[in-house]
């Protein structure tokens, strides 16, 4: 499910840090745990295995949809009385959590060394489901990193590369897995097979950007993505969802991977 959330900073025009990524993440955290602590810990220092090394949160969020008004490199002054914010989940349970009005007058905090803002929750509405066919085009609204380990490093590919979309559907098929690990089916080993289509349709629009999660601490991490680039996907409807609520690529639950239908 999809929460349409209103955000007023309390502030008046409050600077904020361009990588206000990782800060959004911890806030709903937060949130979550005021109604379930277990289950906010689980799915910030665990989340749904799919083996040893392979974990996934299942959500991820836009970015804050806002007015501009004076930036420097730290930063920008928010100038609309409002902000817009899309978060997004796959997991039913944490949707039940905010339809009984988890956010409602609820406050985050965002803040690094230079700069604090507090936002105070106006409202938050359910989007409409969407139906979901076999072939769907979509806009990557936020970035979407896609990586290639090579020494043990991510090289961060480009929508143009044959690798992007090899590694994009990946990712994607080991994200629906875990989702079926952790209702207790029985996975069919052939399914890691299944054929799912991925193809750029206006790579000339993709921008690249680059984000920094846990900016200003020793594990820090600058990651590169692509945004503002409409894609087709072809897969089993059910992939195709979880691709849509979960996110697609890697730090989802960091906002990045955010894709929305194209009409």
């Amino acid at each position: 499910m999809r929460f349409k959330i209103r955000l007023r900073p309390i502030e008046h025009t409050p600077w904020l840090m361009w990588n206000y990524q990782y800060p959004l993440s911890a806030g709903l955290y937060d949130i979550i745990s005021k109604a379930d602590t277990d289950f906010a810990t689980f799915l910030h220092d665990k989340g749904y295995q799919l083996n040893s090394r392979k974990t996934f949160k299942h959500f991820t969020f836009s970015d804050l949809r806002l007015k501009i008004g004076k930036s420097d490199k730290y930063g920008f002054q928010i100038v609309s009385p409002t902000v817009e914010w899309t978060v997004s989940f796959y997991i039913d349970r944490i949707a039940e959590s905010f339809i009984i009005g988890l956010f409602q007058n609820q406050q985050i905090r965002l803040f690094d060394a230079r700069f604090a803002v507090t936002f105070v929750v106006e409202q938050i509405e359910t989007l409409p489901p969407v139906e979901f066919g076999d072939t769907m085009q979509f806009n990557a609204r936020s970035s979407m990193v896609i990586a290639e380990k090579q020494d043990g490093l991510d090289q961060y590919l480009e929508p143009t590369d044959d690798r992007f979309g090899q590694y994009l559907v990946i990712g994607l098929i080991d994200k629906y897995l875990s989702t079926k690990l952790e209702n207790g089916v029985e996975l069919d080993p052939t399914i890691s097979n299944m054929p799912i289509g991925f193809k750029v349709i206006d790579a000339e629009r993709a921008k690249s950007r680059k984000i920094t999660i846990k900016e200003g601490r020793r594990s820090g991490t600058e990651v590169r993505g692509f945004r503002d680039f409409v894609f087709e996907l072809q897969a089993p409807k059910e992939v195709l969802e979880v691709a849509y609520y979960s996110g697609i690529g890697k730090f989802c639950s960091n906002g990045c991977g955010f894709c929305e239908v194209v009409k």
